[in-house]
């Protein structure tokens, strides 16, 4: 008689630990990338809220002949309590920095302009350009 030999296919343990393998490779580079792109994402969103807010303190001094106590006063050209900061990573100055997302949009001294963590809107960059004069 014939002996009866199951044709058992599948993966061999060196074929899985391969593809294992490659799979921690691909995450290892994307992760990385992903957190990037996350605080490119929020360093954008917060340059657009300060422009935005900036734009509503030069239209309330252009109508009230004043500049904004609070970002309160900016209720008529911009729905503040919208406005909200984003948590995570951003740069600042070329530097990846945390926010907690405790930190909210102020004005500055002057009250001129809005800032977020202390900064304006020309210090929320990924990296200085050459010749900028900073």
């Amino acid at each position: 008689m014939r002996s009866m030999i199951k044709d058992e296919s599948g993966f061999t343990l060196i074929e899985m630990m391969i593809v294992v393998a490659i799979i921690a490779v691909l995450t290892a580079v994307a992760i990385p990338k992903f957190n990037e792109s996350l605080a490119l994402t929020n360093t954008t969103r917060v340059q657009a809220d300060l422009q935005s807010l900036d734009t509503a303190i030069a239209m309330y001094r252009l109508q009230n002949g004043k500049l904004p106590n609070d970002l309160s006063d900016l209720d008529e050209y911009i729905d503040v309590d919208n406005v909200e900061a984003p948590s995570g990573d951003i740069y600042i100055d070329g530097v990846l920095t945390s926010n907690s997302g405790d930190e909210e949009y102020t004005l500055t001294a002057d009250k001129q302009n809005a800032s977020f963590m202390g900064k304006t809107r020309a210090d929320f960059v990924r990296k200085k350009t050459a010749g900028s004069g900073e």
